[in-house]
């Protein structure tokens, strides 16, 4: 069905399992408090309502890519994702570009409370708020004219468990945030 709600583009196979520079789209907030259209894309990548991803910390995230995409406002072509955040990143805010684990196309997070997989920020790689952004993202990967996007060349390990990073769920069902103790992901 995600195919069919996007019109069957596909993530060429050299923006899979890689790392790769997205820009945080929205402030970071309770899946559910996305607005409607974040929401219907979450869905596509697995963060569904009832199922235990909705309670993670989930990114909405932008990357660009020269050959399939949705057309975006600044004239080049993007592809809308999402990344687990890890408990000890700070609240993502939109603009701050970031270093996403990026696994494939659809449903890259369906299933990571169970089998601890799939798409996950690794790191803010240039904060929006901080003086130095423009700078920051200059010295980026870049696709075409657009700086901040790409291959970021850093390691991709097997699994996600290499890393050492916790990842809990932080809200309940209505969105309230829980007080958690940090583990990491069986």
């Amino acid at each position: 069905m995600n195919a069919v709600l996007n019109a069957g583009t596909e993530l060429p196979a050299n923006m899979r399992q890689v790392n790769v520079a997205a820009q945080v789209i929205h402030d970071e907030v309770w899946a559910g408090d996305y607005p409607f259209g974040a929401r219907n894309q979450l869905y596509t990548v697995g963060v569904i309502k009832g199922e235990p991803e909705y309670s993670m910390r989930v990114a909405f995230l932008q990357m660009r890519h020269p050959e399939y995409g949705a057309w975006v406002r600044a004239g080049g072509k993007g592809w809308v994702s999402t990344g687990i955040i890890p408990d000890h990143l700070p609240p993502l805010k939109q603009g701050d570009v970031v270093e996403l684990r990026q696994t494939g196309t659809y449903n890259v997070v369906k299933g990571f409370v169970e089998n601890g997989e799939g798409n996950v920020v690794l790191q803010i790689l240039c904060s929006a708020g901080d003086p130095a952004f423009k700078e920051c993202v200059a010295a980026l990967p870049r696709i075409g004219a657009f700086q901040g996007f790409g291959e970021t060349s850093s390691y991709y390990p097997e699994s996600i468990r290499e890393y050492g990073f916790t990842f809990s769920q932080n809200y309940d069902a209505n969105g309230v945030a829980l007080a958690v103790a940090r583990k990491p992901l069986n």
